[in-house]
C-alpha cells in the first residue's frame, strides 16, 4: 500500500479519512484530464492491456524492484535469499548479486503455473521462470518468508478465528476467541432443539425435557455471548501467556472487518477497504452513499452463497483502481491516461499465470462427461452475477475502467487464483493455550486450572484447534513451479502468528538451484494418479520421480514381454 497523502478520485469526503486528503490544483486538472480521456480509453483497449502476456523484457526489473523494496524499505530478509529468472536465461539482479543458474540437467525438471510455463509436455524447454536461490541452505532452513499480494480469510472460518483482515494476526482474546466459536455453535445446536421442541408439544415429558434443556442452554448462551463480546470471564493464564492485539475498528466503520492495529487498518483502507467497505461511520445519508454500501452487501451475500473467491477477486479489483487512481494524481508519474494508469497499477497482477476460470476448473465426481457444457455455464453464470453486482457497487470505477470490470477479465483473475493461490493457515492460539494448561509442570496448579478450562476444552471438542484458514497470492512464491519431490514445502510454526508465506528447505539446497515445492496434497500418489491432479494446471510432469518412476515402469513391461 502507498504510504503516500494524495487524492484519491474515487473517495468521497464522507468515507476519505481527513489525514489522507491532500487535493491540489495540479491534481484537480489531472482528474478532469483523466475523465475527458475516458472515452479513447475503451474497454477493448484495457481488456487488451490486461489480457496480454507479461513482458518478458521489464520481468527482471520488476522482481529486482520487488525484491529490495521488500528488504530496503519492508525489513523483509529472506527476500534476499531468493531471486526470479527465466530458465536457462540471465537471472534478475537481485539485492545480493546475480548469479547464474546450474547448467539444466538431462531430463528437465518439470513444469509450473508460470507465464509461458505450460508447453510442459515436451520436456519442459519453454518452462518460463522460477524461483532460484541466492545462497546455500541446509535441511530445515526458512528460505522465505513473504507477506500475501493479496489475500482473504474465508468466510466460513470466520466464527472460528477473529483475526486482523489485514495481516490475519489472532485479536482479542483468548476468551473472545474461545467464546465466539461456542456461541455460534451452541446458537446453531439451540434452533435445532427449538424445531425438536415444537414437534414435541404433543408429548408432554418430551417437551419438558426440550424445554428444560433449552433454558440450560439460553444460561450457556449468555455467558458465551459475553466471553465473545468483552471476554468475561477471564480464563487463568489466558492474558499473561497468550496476550492478543485489542481489536481496532475499520477506518469507515464497516462492522466485517477488524484489524490488529490503527497501521493494519490504515493499509487495509488504502489498499482495497475504501472501495469494500459497507460501513457509514458519518452517518451519511446521501441516497449514493447508501446504495453503494448495500449493493457492497449484496455482493458479499452472493459471494458467501456461491464462492467466496469472488470476495478476493473484487480485492484485486479494488487495490488495482486505487493503485491506478494514485499513479495518475502523482505528478511526479507523469502519466495522463487511463490505459497508462491502469497498465502500471495491474503489473503485479499482470506477471502471475492465468486463465479463464470457468475454463479451467475441474470436473466434480458426480458431473457426467455428457454435462460438461451445462457444468462450465453455470459456472460463467455465476462469474457474471457476481460481476454484475460489483458493477453496482462501483460504479464509477467501472465507468473509468470498463475492461477491468469485463467478464474475461473477471474470469481471468477468478482463474488466477486457481491456479496459483496458496492456502493461508495461522495456528490458533485456542489451541496453544490449552495445550500449555495441559502440559503445565507444577500439578497442584494444573489441578486448580484444569475445572475451569476443562468444560470449554469439552465444548469445542475436536474444533479446539481448527486454525485461521484463507486462501492467499505471494508475489515470489507464486513463481515456485513444481517438483514430485520438491526441495521446498510451505511450513509454519507457533512462532508465525500472520498470513505469511514460509518456505522451508526438505533438503541441502545449493546457490543457484531452483526452488520447487508440490502442488498436491498427497505427494505418495503414483505416476498416473499425479499426473491426473496436475493436468488441472495444463502440464505433464517430467520432474526426476516421474521420469524415474515411467522408466521403471517400461522396464517391468519389457521383462514381461
Amino acid at each position: 500500500p502507498s504510504k503516500q497523502t494524495t487524492k484519491n478520485i474515487f473517495s468521497s469526503k464522507t468515507t476519505q479519512p481527513q489525514h489522507n486528503t491532500h487535493t491540489t490544483r495540479r491534481g484537480q486538472r489531472r482528474r478532469l484530464t483523466m475523465l475527458s480521456s475516458e472515452a479513447s480509453s475503451t474497454a477493448a483497449s484495457q481488456i487488451e492491456i490486461l489480457l496480454k502476456p507479461s513482458d518478458v523484457n521489464t520481468e527482471a526489473k520488476y522482481y529486482e524492484k520487488l525484491i529490495r523494496r521488500g528488504i530496503e524499505e519492508c525489513g523483509h530478509e529472506t527476500f534476499s535469499n531468493v531471486c526470479v529468472q527465466r530458465h536457462h536465461h540471465t537471472p534478475a539482479a537481485v539485492a545480493s548479486g546475480v548469479i547464474s543458474p546450474p547448467p539444466p540437467p538431462a531430463a528437465d525438471v518439470a513444469n509450473n503455473n508460470n507465464s509461458s510455463n505450460h508447453s510442459n509436455m515436451s520436456g519442459g524447454k519453454n518452462r518460463g521462470k522460477g524461483l532460484y536461490a541466492t545462497r546455500d541452505f541446509i535441511v530445515g532452513d526458512r528460505v522465505l518468508i513473504e507477506p500475501p499480494l493479496v489475500a482473504m480469510q474465508h468466510e466460513r472460518n470466520r466464527n472460528d478465528a477473529i483475526v486482523c483482515s489485514f495481516c490475519f494476526r489472532y485479536v482479542g482474546s483468548i476468551e473472545k476467541q474461545i467464546g465466539q466459536r461456542l456461541f455460534h455453535q451452541l446458537s446453531s445446536a439451540q434452533e435445532k432443539l427449538q424445531q425438536q421442541k415444537e414437534q414435541q408439544m404433543e408429548a408432554t415429558t418430551a417437551g419438558d425435557a426440550a424445554a428444560e434443556e433449552s433454558a440450560r442452554r439460553s444460561g450457556d448462551l449468555d455467558v458465551l455471548n459475553s466471553m465473545a463480546s468483552v471476554g468475561e470471564p477471564k480464563l487463568p493464564l489466558a492474558d499473561q501467556c497468550f496476550p492478543l492485539p485489542t481489536e481496532r475498528a475499520c477506518v469507515g466503520g464497516c462492522y466485517r472487518e477488524i484489524f490488529c492495529s490503527n497501521e493494519c487498518a490504515q493499509n487495509a483502507w488504502n489498499s482495497h477497504e475504501r472501495a469494500m467497505c459497507i460501513g457509514n461511520k458519518s452517518g451519511d445519508q446521501d441516497e449514493q452513499a447508501k446504495n453503494r454500501a448495500s449493493m457492497m452487501h449484496q455482493f458479499i451475500e452472493h459471494a458467501k452463497d456461491t464462492n467466496d473467491i469472488f470476495i478476493l477477486a473484487a480485492k484485486v479489483v479494488a487495490m488495482v483502481t486505487e493503485n491506478a487512481s494514485l499513479a495518475l494524481s502523482d505528478a511526479s508519474n507523469n502519466i495522463t491516461f487511463l490505459g497508462e494508469a491502469l497498465e502500471v497499477a495491474w503489473e503485479p497482477f499482470s506477471r502471475v499465470q492465468k486463465a479463464i476460470w470457468w475454463d479451467i476448473v475441474a470436473i466434480p465426481s458426480d458431473v457426467e462427461e455428457k454435462d460438461e457444457e451445462s457444468f462450465r455455464q453455470q459456472l460463467i453464470e455465476l462469474a457474471s452475477g457476481s460481476l454484475e453486482l460489483l458493477c453496482k457497487a462501483w460504479p464509477d470505477r467501472a465507468q473509468a475502467f470498463p475492461g477491468l470490470f469485463s467478464l474475461p477479465v473477471w474470469g481471468a483473475i477468478v482463474g488466477m487464483f486457481e491456479l496459483n493461490n496458496l492456502e493461508l493457515v495461522v495456528e490458533s492460539p485456542v489451541e496453544n493455550y490449552f495445550l500449555a494448561v495441559d502440559g503445565l509442570a507444577d500439578e497442584n496448579q494444573k489441578m486448580a486450572i484444569l475445572p475451569q478450562t476443562q468444560p470449554f476444552l469439552d465444548a469445542l471438542d475436536v474444533k479446539y484447534d481448527i486454525p485461521c484458514l484463507g486462501t492467499a497470492l505471494f508475489a515470489l512464491q507464486s513463481n515456485c513451479n513444481h517438483d514430485c519431490d520438491p526441495n521446498c514445502h510451505p511450513f509454519k510454526d507457533e512462532t508465525d502468528i500472520n498470513g505469511s508465506c514460509v518456505l522451508v528447505a526438505r533438503k541441502p539446497i545449493r546457490k543457484g538451484e531452483e526452488l520447487t515445492i508440490s502442488y498436491l496434497e498427497d505427494d505418495q500418489l503414483d505416476w498416473s494418479r499425479r499426473q491426473d491432479a496436475l493436468s488441472d494446471y495444463g502440464f505433464v510432469c517430467r520432474c526426476a520421480r516421474c521420469e524415474s518412476e515411467v522408466s521403471q515402469t517400461r522396464g517391468r513391461q519389457k521383462m514381461k514381454m
